[in-house]
This record gives C-alpha cells, structure tokens and sequence, in this order.
C-alpha cells in the first residue's frame, strides 16, 4: 500500500482493502497456551464438546491482533501513525482453523487534534468477513492519532 503522508488524506467513507488472512490450528493453539488458555481454543478433542462452538476456534484475541499485524505491517500508516486510544472490538462468529477471512477498512471521521497543531484524530473501523459464507468474524473501531 502507498503510504499516508498526512491525515488529511483521509476522508469518511474512504475504504481500504487489507487482503485476507487466516489462522493455522498450530498457530491457534500455541497463541491460546500463552495468553487465552480456553479448552475451545487448546484442545482440539475438549472444544468439539464445548456447547458454544462445537469444535476448536481462534481467540478473539489472536484474531485481533492478526488483523492489527497486518493493518500496520502493510505501510499505510507507517509514516504518519502516532497511536491510538481505543479499540472496541467484537467477535460476532467464531473464527475455526484455516477460515480465510477478508479484512476492510473504512474512514469513520477524520479531523484536526483539537489541542495539538500537526495531529489529526481519524476514527477507523476494520471488518474481516468470512469468505465462505460472508459472516463477519470480527469488527473494530478505534481512534488513531496520525500526524499531518
């Protein structure tokens, strides 16, 4: 992606396409032992009789940082970013082993920091919709700081 110069580039509605991505079993298993130890996410034979998923599915957690991964890796903002303040994030559909799942981007609201010459506040919300059926797998909003 052809990096941001200035926030001002961005405008509401503008979209952005991330590609797709998808979660290995041994990645979602090794990324669930370390930080989200859930039978459903470690143990494929344990999470086939868990009632809510009926077999094993990516943490949320790891989902979202796949999705952060490679919305920052692609160098879109890479020279312009300067944070962020929040991420409200929701898992609408389990996402299992494998699913590639396409990740968008939309400009929610884009302006001028208030306090800080230079800064723009831009509010973001990225979706990754399952390809095989359309179902949305996840969705975050946040607010970045980007600079001008």
């Amino acid at each position: 992606m052809t990096p941001l110069r200035s926030w001002r580039e961005l405008a509401p509605g503008l979209r952005f396409d991330f590609g797709t991505l998808s979660l290995p079993e041994a990645e979602i298993i090794a990324y669930a032992r370390q930080f989200d130890p859930q039978p459903f996410h470690t143990d494929p034979e344990a999470a086939r009789h868990a009632p809510l998923f009926g077999g094993l599915v990516a943490s949320g957690l790891h989902t979202m940082g796949a999705c952060f991964g490679r919305i920052m890796g692609c160098g879109l903002f890479a020279e312009v970013s300067l944070g962020g303040s929040r991420i409200d994030t929701r898992w609408p559909n389990a996402l299992r082993p494998d699913e590639a799942f396409a990740l968008h981007g939309e400009v929610l609201a884009a302006e001028a920091h208030r306090k800080r010459p230079g800064m723009g506040v831009v509010t973001m919300r990225y979706t990754g919709t399952r390809l095989a059926d359309g179902a949305v797998v996840i969705t975050m909003e946040g607010t970045q700081f980007l600079r001008e």
